[in-house]
């Protein structure tokens, strides 16, 4: 190691020059020693000697000195650890002849504020690279002073600043070194610490497993409701991209035509043939009982689609409702639309109506909107639109009256038939006949009218009602009663309700004449008159008489009849309310339900139905007459 110091400088102050060789408090692991002797030959010095502290002395004359040599042996060991306080003590060494520097430099700053020398000096020692920033920031404040006296020496400052920044650098080079050393060994020490906290959460989970045991068995008692939802499911599929309009399964077609064609009888009228449907399909809950099982719980899926027939819109309805009685010959209904669907229920450009498609649980109904009613409020437009059905097409103001009438006899069924056509030709409507037939004789039935009203007008003769069809341009005359009262435990039901399926249940007793006897009288030349009594009673409590031009025969008469006896003594009408399944739909009027109450097992024929739909909620309200004493 040399020995040479090298000043390339001159010192500040002049001399005497001072040199001060400081030892740490500690040696450290670079530190090296030699030990030895050199003889040399006794000598005389005399002269003044002065000595202070640090010592410093002055002394002249010459010595010889003879010539010596020295000899010995070193070793070096580079691979030898060093613990980081050697490394921490040579850093502080270099910090302290910086501050040295720092001094000098603060000379020129004395006017402005002695007092903060002496405290920029400690902030270095904390934290080199600040030091370095805060010695240009304490320039700065001096020659603000400075430019407020002459503008014309901010350049001439600004170059000299800039060179003692150069200097700041070359510190925080050898102070960013001794750091490099410390920060991987003491990371290493943490890092290993954080390993164990992580193995104490691992074993924590493992406590919880037990807990998935419990919920499991809880929940095998539920596997018997899965069953009826994949069932359900099955018959699903995904929707297709964009909107998708619900069109209804196909049927069976309604015409079949036939290769021949046969006239019997010489041309009357226009040429033009139009074939209607003679083919229908039959209602549900016909041919077979419907039995509804007893279940913990009832799943339904409910879903209300309206769509314009032409042009296909779907149409979204916010609220829907409709109803059927056995003396209405068409369904009404009334629904709640947002206020951009207006133009989609108005009238066409012709003046007809328009005609809607409603999907109930899947089931379609061809429907007739009226005129609809607009309500606007603030934020919120809503179209309220009223309606009837298909069917209505077949009445005022749609359909204009007409004048009906058979010179030729004609069975009960024709005479509908007729009620059917426009100048002979048929207006596209059929008639499904399901009740006793008879004949009338010629010039006995006329009729002015609607031809609506003319087909009520024949059905009521026989004590029939009238029902639309769902889609179909078809009117089914039923019986009012299949059979009387006291009949109907020899006839099967159409379905077979549960009190567990009925969410609400009320009955209303009403007590009529007890009737066991009627007269129905033909009022034309060829009516015929009856007197039916009861079987089983003497005929005392007779009924008023029933006068009818259409009573030419005695199956007429006795249709009449049983209508009119049926409707007498004690009954109950029992009102359910029960959602609409897929196994029962709508269960129309003319149905024969037996229920059983609970406290009472009734058997009754549906006298209207009427379906409310509040999504998600759909229930259908059913009122069933059941007589008390048959």
């Amino acid at each position: 190691m040399a020995e040479d110091l090298i000043f390339r400088k001159p010192p500040l102050d002049g001399p005497p020059n001072v040199l001060v060789f400081g030892e740490p408090d500690e040696p450290t692991a670079s530190a090296a020693y030699a030990l030895g002797r050199i003889p040399l030959p006794a000598f005389m010095v005399a002269g003044a000697v002065s000595a202070t502290r640090p010592p410093r002395a002055t002394a002249s004359g010459g010595i010889p000195l003879p010539i010596f040599m020295l000899g010995g042996m070193a070793r070096y060991d580079s691979a030898t650890q060093r613990p980081l306080v050697g490394k921490v003590s040579s850093g502080w060494q270099v910090a302290e002849t910086a501050s040295a520097g720092t001094v000098a430099r603060h000379q020129s700053a004395a006017r402005g504020n002695a007092g903060r020398v002496s405290r920029w000096q400690r902030a270095e020692l904390r934290a080199g690279v600040a030091s370095s920033a805060w010695q240009e920031a304490g320039r700065a404040r001096n020659q603000v002073a400075a430019r407020h006296q002459a503008a014309d020496s901010v350049s001439t400052s600004t170059g000299l600043r800039w060179q003692e920044a150069g200097r700041a650098r070359n510190a925080a080079r050898v102070r960013w070194q001794a750091a490099q050393q410390l920060a991987p060994a003491a990371l290493a020490v943490r890092y290993q610490e954080a390993e164990r906290l992580r193995r104490a959460v691992h074993s924590g989970w493992q406590e919880a497993a037990s807990l998935a045991h419990r919920h499991g068995e809880g929940f095998g008692v539920a596997q018997l409701i899965e069953r009826g939802w994949r069932v359900r499911w099955q018959a699903a599929r995904a929707p297709l991209p964009g909107r998708s309009v619900l069109v209804p399964p196909a049927g069976d077609p309604c015409y079949v035509p036939s290769t021949t064609l046969e006239f019997r009888e010489s041309q009357k009228h226009a040429t033009t043939l139009i074939f209607f449907c003679e083919r229908h399909a039959p209602p549900p809950g016909t041919g077979q009982t419907v039995v509804v099982p007893v279940l913990e719980v009832y799943s339904v899926e409910n879903s209300i689609a309206l769509t314009r027939v032409e042009g296909g819109q779907v149409i979204e309805a916010r609220g829907f409702s409709m109803s059927l009685d056995a003396d209405s010959w068409t369904w009404q209904w009334s629904a709640t639309l947002p206020g951009s669907a207006l133009p989609l229920v108005q009238e066409d450009g012709n003046g007809d109506p328009a005609e809607l498609l409603a999907m109930v649980n899947g089931v379609p109904y061809r429907l007739v909107a009226d005129n609809p009613a607009r309500d606007r409020r603030f934020a919120r437009a809503e179209v309220r639109v009223r309606g009837k059905g298909r069917a209505a097409l077949l009445d005022k103001p749609l359909a204009p009256d007409q004048n009906f009438a058979s010179a030729s006899g004609r069975t009960a069924a024709q005479l509908m038939a007729l009620a059917m056509t426009i100048n002979g030709v048929n207006n596209g409507w059929a008639i499904d006949y399901r009740i006793g037939d008879w004949f009338v004789p010629g010039g006995t039935w006329a009729f002015q009218g609607t031809p609506i009203e003319a087909v009520l007008d024949i059905a009521t003769a026989a004590g029939a009602i009238v029902q639309p069809h769902n889609t179909e341009p078809t009117l089914r005359i039923l019986p009012r009663y299949p059979a009387a009262p006291w009949m109907w435990h020899t006839l099967t039901p159409d379905y077979v309700l549960p009190a567990d399926v009925v969410s609400v249940e009320g009955i209303e007793w009403v007590r009529r004449p007890s009737y066991d006897r009627a007269f129905v009288y033909g009022a034309s030349g060829s009516g015929v008159r009856g007197d039916i009594t009861r079987s089983g009673t003497a005929g005392l409590n007779a009924a008023p008489m029933v006068v009818h031009p259409l009573m030419t025969h005695a199956d007429a008469v006795v249709q009449r009849a049983i209508a009119e006896l049926s409707n007498t003594g004690r009954q109950a009408h029992v009102s359910l309310r029960m959602p609409v399944l897929s196994e029962t739909g709508l269960i129309l009027p003319g149905s024969l339900v037996r229920y059983d109450g609970g406290d009472a097992a009734r058997l009754g024929l549906v006298r209207s139905v009427s379906l409310d739909e509040a999504w998600p909620t759909l229930r259908q309200t059913l009122t069933v007459e059941t007589h008390v004493e048959v």
